[in-house]
């Protein structure tokens, strides 16, 4: 950016934002800026290095230095710009603690503020009704100590995750959004939180929250359609009042102490796209009307739970499901025949119309994050750790859009199904620990994306087969108890399981 710009003394907006800017910025940049209004410099690899005691010749009504380099300190010439109505400093390396007079600026003209993603501490006023804020923005950050219990009527989306916040939920009654994950706010969701009638968006997820969730909660926010409530420690049953939200589109429960059975009043909710109830200690079966009425469903976690009786049939009706996670349950009898009818897992193509911005997914032998930008394209199926029997339906193989087939730690019998190599986007295929005999089929040669295959402790036997993606597998442990003796070319092959160590043993001898 040239230092000539500071001589254009008769400009009031600058927009020099997404760009790909380099080098330093000092006052010779504004020094006859006199009129200007508007800084847009967002998005650039700029370093603005200023004197603390430097006084701008203008000021400024909208500032947006996103991603540039400001810190570490807080740029102190802002105290002097008593017009600013919109201040975006996220990622700017700032530390340090929240200078007093930033409340002083946001209590007379400031309406949208967002420090997120540096390193600022400090404490919150015990108040912000002195302020016109609209939108607060403090993300990643350093903050500490208790929430304000006040906010003016006008703020309407406070985004404080990922800070040290403490203490207990107050109460916001004007709030539309809510972001609160990844703090250590305790105690229990109190039923003032009915007066929040305006909420659209809550996100509590990653606290140390206690107690139930509140009976009044379904009957007082009629416009949520984001609940994410992950990662407390909340436990009782979930009221069948959840039932009566029915703009619903996300609901995360996961990894709370929920009890007691699925409410039959969630048949309701019909928008819903996310339903994640994992890693808590609910019972009972899968209700026929999942299929039925939760149409819309992306994402159903069901896993570590004690869910017990059949997979249904009707699952397969989803027409948007991507991911299906039932595993570390009880479920027995066989696979639904139709299981490769879910016709989003058939096709190739993605879905990007999600209301979640991240999702834990077990493939590839690991428990991976996905992050938004990347989860359109995951499509899992895992039914792994249950009492399933009977045969792998041959229909799995028309789901050519999977990327991850997880069956492990079944009791599935007969031979593995050749069908299955027609799955030309598979990555990820886990058939260990079950009762399969037979070959290993020769179609397994076919999926060209394969790069994680276990089908160790079964009673397979026969050749391996050869070729393409299979060649690059040269871990024998996923072989294990591959245990038969085969005739190949004139000569005698016996591979023997050590049972020991994760290897094969391999004897060769002349006829």
């Amino acid at each position: 950016m040239p230092s000539s710009v500071g001589k254009f003394s008769n400009l009031t907006e600058l927009y020099l934002g997404r760009n790909s800017l380099e080098g330093v910025i000092s006052e010779v940049h504004f020094e006859n800026l006199t009129r200007l209004r508007w800084l847009d410099l967002r998005d650039n690899s700029i370093t603005i290095s200023i004197g603390q005691s430097w006084v701008p010749p203008f000021q400024l009504r909208y500032v947006d230095l996103t991603k540039c380099q400001l810190g570490p300190q807080f740029p102190e010439w802002l105290q002097f710009q008593t017009q600013i109505e919109e201040l975006y400093l996220a990622d700017c390396k700032i530390a340090g603690t929240m200078p007093a007079w930033l409340w002083n600026i946001s209590s007379s003209t400031i309406t949208e503020l967002d420090l997120s993603n540096n390193q600022i501490g400090g404490k919150l006023p015990s108040s912000l009704n002195f302020t016109k804020l609209e939108m607060l923005y403090l993300e990643s950050n350093r903050f500490e100590g208790p929430l304000p219990t006040m906010l003016p009527s006008t703020l309407q989306t406070p985004y404080l995750s990922n800070n040290s916040f403490t203490g207990q939920l107050p109460i916001w009654p004007h709030v539309h959004s809510v972001a609160l994950s990844d703090n250590m706010l305790d105690g229990g969701l109190s039923s003032s939180i009915y007066q929040w009638i305006y909420l659209e968006h809550l996100d509590l997820s990653n606290n140390k929250l206690l107690g139930e969730i509140p009976y009044c909660m379904g009957k007082s926010l009629q416009n949520l359609y984001f609940l994410n409530l992950d990662n407390n420690h909340i436990s009782g049953e979930i009221p069948h009042t959840i039932g009566f939200l029915s703009e619903l589109r996300l609901l995360q429960l996961k990894n709370n102490s929920f009890s007691g059975e699925v409410p039959l009043s969630l048949k309701n909710c019909t928008k819903l796209q996310f339903l994640d109830l994992a890693q808590n200690n609910l019972v009972g079966s899968i209700m026929l009307w999942m299929g039925e009425n939760l149409r819309q469903l992306v994402v159903l976690r069901l896993r570590l739970n004690m869910f017990f009786g059949v997979i249904p049939w009707q699952l397969a009706r989803f027409e948007q499901l991507q991911i299906l996670d039932l595993a570390n349950n009880n479920f027995s009898v066989s696979i639904p025949h139709n299981i490769g009818n879910l016709s989003t897992m058939r096709s190739t193509s993605q879905y990007n119309d999600f209301y979640y911005d991240e999702l834990d997914v077990i493939t590839k032998g690991q428990d991976l994050h996905y992050l938004r930008c990347s989860i359109s394209f995951m499509k899992s199926l895992d039914l792994s750790n249950n009492r399933l029997t009977g045969e792998i339906p041959k229909g799995i193989g028309e789901l050519t859009g999977l990327k991850n087939l997880n069956l492990s730690r079944n009791h599935l019998q007969s031979k593995i199904p050749r069908e299955i190599g027609g799955m030309k986007s598979l990555e990820s295929l886990d058939l260990s620990i079950n009762d399969l005999s037979g070959s290993i089929p020769e179609s397994l040669s076919a999926l060209y994306s394969l790069s994680y295959l276990n089908l160790s402790y079964n009673n397979l036997s026969g050749m391996i087969p050869s070729g393409n993606q299979l060649q690059t597998f040269v871990d024998p442990s996923i072989y294990m108890e591959f245990c038969q003796i085969t005739d190949s070319m004139g000569l005698f092959q016996l591979l023997l399981c050590d049972g020991q160590s994760k290897g094969l043993l391999e004897l060769r001898f002349v006829l």
